[in-house]
């Protein structure tokens, strides 16, 4: 999935450190399309003079800049030690499962023992309830999080970093927010607690384990000695980094509102957001898990609006998200959550697809089972196997890297539109014949052959900046 160059790694540091000299002009040529939007530069610069625009979703210098290159260095898309990384961190390989989701000791499907957890959760609570647990128990005393900006709105989707101290705050959390989340940008406020953990998606997991490696590494403690410091500093009391599955993030939910007709205050469902009452009502009126993957809002007056989420995608598509070599899961996670995979049946709603790599996060885990804190189940294998086999070699065979997105037009002109291709495809098919990991895994070849390899092709044709992975 992923292009690595056979350069020798010391030119390769030797070539970035050079380009670094730049400051924050160096950073803003990996940003001008391929920023992942972690808000790690925010933390790293020593000036304090980087912020994170939440309109554009790009960092913005605010203030004096010294050139010491420390934000294109650090930043997980200018250059990617990957295979160090993937050495320390959980690296994958072996069986498919293995392959596809990462090294984990344990995988199933989960959802919180705790009513209040699971009311309030999406789907089924998993992140919010182990979250809420390690904080409880005091294996961490803070965690750094996503709320919603509204709290007076129940699925505000305007994403906002902040810091909980305390079991409680963790359940401000809980719901999912579709705007990217500079959760990297308070780092510094995180390391004044001695144990915490973080929750981001893989991307913000990606930057932060090279973050760790800048300084575990000899040779990257030597070349680059003052990021080094910096980079310890920061993540020296991280005891967990917990990754929320994402297949593509988005800019502007204000722009969704405002195609759809419906205010974020009148929202009951949007997608996996939706509250338990309208979910349980929904399979007493026979209806099955299909429902609640489908593409619909539904608002408090019981209005229903389907709509194209390719259409919805390229409306608030961000460019990072398409040079994100994470197919939904964050293998270097110590815990990797999320919906896709969660179906045990066709009459199931509100678990989680959990992938744990840490033994001792497992330990945890399976304390919190025994307490009845989290309710765990098989995960399910092999539903629809041979027609997902089938369907990926079609897709390989008939999807060749095209530039389905429209990158070549973005890097003209600024702007997305619509391609006739996408219009014809209208989203992924989705039945009753494929589910749990197969139809994870059939995701990934999807979210692959649409949206990175293409990009990938779009961006070497007009010599555009492309990350450098070794």
């Amino acid at each position: 999935m992923i292009t690595r160059t056979k350069e020798k790694e010391d030119l390769i540091l030797d070539r970035h450190i050079a380009l670094s000299r730049d400051g924050f002009e160096a950073l803003q040529k990996v940003t001008a399309f391929c920023c992942a939007g972690c808000g790690l530069c925010v933390s790293i610069c020593p000036l304090g003079s980087i912020a994170f625009d939440e309109i554009k979703k790009r960092p913005l210098l605010t203030g004096e800049c010294n050139r010491c290159g420390y934000c294109y260095l650090a930043c997980p898309r200018s250059f990617l030690p990957l295979s160090k990384i993937e050495k320390t961190y959980f690296g994958s390989n072996g069986s498919e499962e293995f392959k596809r989701l990462g090294a984990f000791c344990d995988l199933f499907v989960a959802r919180a023992g705790s009513k209040e957890i699971y009311r309030e959760g999406t789907p089924g609570g998993t992140t919010t309830a182990l979250v809420h647990y390690l904080m409880e128990k005091g294996y961490v005393e803070a965690a750094l999080l996503t709320r919603g900006k509204h709290p007076d709105i129940r699925f505000c989707m305007h994403p906002e970093p902040y810091i909980a101290s305390s079991p409680q705050e963790v359940f401000a959390s809980a719901h999912s927010k579709f705007e990217i989340s500079p959760v990297l940008s308070h780092l510094g406020a995180l390391s004044r607690y001695k144990r915490t953990l973080f929750v981001g998606t893989p991307c913000h997991i990606m930057a932060f384990r090279k973050l760790q490696i800048i300084y575990q590494d000899e040779m990257m403690r030597t070349k680059m000695k003052g990021l080094s410091e910096i980079a310890e500093k920061l993540t020296a009391s991280v005891t967990y980094a917990l990754s929320i599955n994402c297949f593509l993030n988005h800019t502007n939910m204000d722009k969704a509102y405002e195609w759809l007709k419906v205010q974020e205050k009148d929202i009951v469902r949007f997608n996996e957001n939706v509250t338990k009452k309208l979910a349980h009502e929904a399979l007493e009126d026979g209806k099955d898990w299909r429902w609640f993957i489908q593409n619909s809002v539904v608002t408090r007056d019981g209005q229903v609006k389907d709509y194209d989420v390719l259409q919805l995608g390229v409306l608030l598509l961000y460019s990072g998200c398409l040079v994100c070599n994470n197919m939904i899961v964050s293998k270097h996670a110590d815990a990797s959550i999320g919906f896709f995979g969660a179906e045990t049946g066709v009459k199931e709603f509100g678990w989680n697809t959990v992938s744990i790599m840490d033994p001792a996060l497992k330990e945890i885990v399976d304390k919190m089972v025994a307490e009845k804190k989290l309710e765990q189940k098989p995960v399910l294998r092999n539903y629809g196997r041979v027609l997902r086999k089938t369907l990926e070699v079609l897709m390989r065979g008939l999807m060749p890297a095209k530039d389905f997105m429209g990158v070549s037009h973005y890097l003209q002109t600024g702007e997305w539109y619509y391609p006739g291709t996408m219009k014809k495809i209208k989203g992924p098919r989705r039945g009753t014949y494929i589910l749990g990991l197969e139809l994870f895994y059939l995701a990934q070849t999807f979210r692959k052959k649409m949206f990175y390899d293409g990009t990938l092709k779009a961006l070497g044709k007009a010599g555009a900046y492309r990350t450098t992975v070794y």
